[in-house]
């Protein structure tokens, strides 16, 4: 594990405590940009999913919310999604299991805009917040932080319709994480949806050295995202300057030219 993996993954692993150690005051009025269920007994902060759900069910716009999206977007783009998501952490830990690996096709990274535009927003617009259609019924980091832990301490006993659907939803999640990397991230996550386009306008810029490059192609090998970065990088753009690009940084520890001068900061 190189230097700046290991940095990331050591940030992943206090994002996870910090964001779920709440014994007593939360900030549940504040939203923090990554997939973590605020409905989780140890959440700090507020899910933008689940809010903008509520509030569209209730016709009101969530100027607070958007607006809070808006600004870490425009500082950092997703940078927290790669150093920060907790459920970015389970997919990265699960890809590293032996098993064999597919690469989805380069459509079904669109799919994600039709998730926050469906079951996040037009959905509870038209059925009501309280919709059985709505993301929430079967986000995975629900079932993974509240459903799952309510089922072990209520001592398991009958499971409905809906939480069978839910954990369904949350199986199939964790089986394709095995198979293809960062998987819920580039096809599915509603809030990877909400930050991509502003990657392209962010002030975070991944800086790789571009003097030395040969094409040699491990920078597009690394990218858990498929985002092929060489291209970026031959043409001296920043390699998050790409709507699925997650900010982690591996393509400029996979350079063999450039890895210890390769950098990320404030454009």
């Amino acid at each position: 594990m190189g230097r700046r993996l290991h940095r990331r993954r050591l940030a992943q692993i206090l994002s996870l405590g910090l964001l779920h150690s709440s014994w007593g005051p939360e900030l549940k009025w504040f939203c923090n940009p990554v997939l973590s269920c605020h409905s989780c007994a140890l959440s700090w902060f507020a899910c933008p999913i689940g809010v903008f759900t509520q509030y569209s069910g209730c016709h009101v716009f969530p100027t607070f919310a958007v607006g809070t999206i808006l600004l870490l977007g425009v500082l950092v783009g997703r940078l927290l999604c790669g150093w920060a998501c907790p459920f970015g952490l389970v997919q990265d830990l699960l890809y590293r299991l032996p098993t064999p690996k597919i690469t989805l096709p380069a459509w079904t990274s669109h799919v994600k805009y039709l998730v926050l535009l469906g079951p996040v927003i037009l959905l509870p617009f038209w059925l009501g917040e309280s919709t059985w259609f709505s993301f929430c019924r079967i986000c995975p980091a629900s079932a993974l932080q509240v459903t799952l832990p309510n089922l072990i301490s209520a001592g398991g006993g009958t499971v409905g319709i809906g939480t069978a659907v839910k954990l369904g939803a949350l199986a199939a999640v964790l089986v394709l994480a095995v198979l293809s990397t960062r998987s819920f991230c580039k096809v599915l996550c509603p809030i990877g949806a909400m930050l991509a386009p502003l990657n392209l306008v962010c002030f975070w810029a991944v800086q790789a050295p571009t003097a030395d490059c040969t094409a040699c192609g491990s920078c597009d090998r690394v990218c858990p995202e498929q985002g092929s970065p060489a291209s970026r990088h031959a043409a001296a753009v920043a390699a998050n300057r790409s709507l699925d690009c997650i900010a982690c940084h591996d393509c400029v520890e996979a350079c063999p030219s450039g890895r210890d001068r390769g950098r990320g900061g404030p454009r």
